[in-house]
């Protein structure tokens, strides 16, 4: 789990591991009501996103979804804690 303050703007990066040959294309994400989630940029085997909104004490999870050279398509999920302490 990803802990982060509140105040926070903060880049989040995900590894895509056993991606064998292909490399991804693009990813999207889905984030609660409330939080920020900004796609930041892919290399071959990672998606970076820019997160804000972070209520102190929640627990968020970003859903995201890479679509890959060999067109494939793969989800997970991000769990993202606000925590000010």
């Amino acid at each position: 789990m990803i802990v982060l303050d509140p105040s926070d703007q903060a880049n989040v990066t995900v590894t895509w591991d056993n991606l064998g040959s292909a490399t991804i294309s693009s990813v999207s994400y889905t984030a609660p009501v409330g939080l920020t989630v900004t796609a930041q940029g892919n290399t071959p085997t990672t998606s970076t996103f820019r997160v804000s909104g972070l209520a102190h004490g929640l627990t968020y999870q970003v859903e995201a979804q890479a679509t890959l050279s060999s067109g494939e398509v793969l989800n997970r999920n991000i769990p993202i804690r606000g925590f000010n302490g």
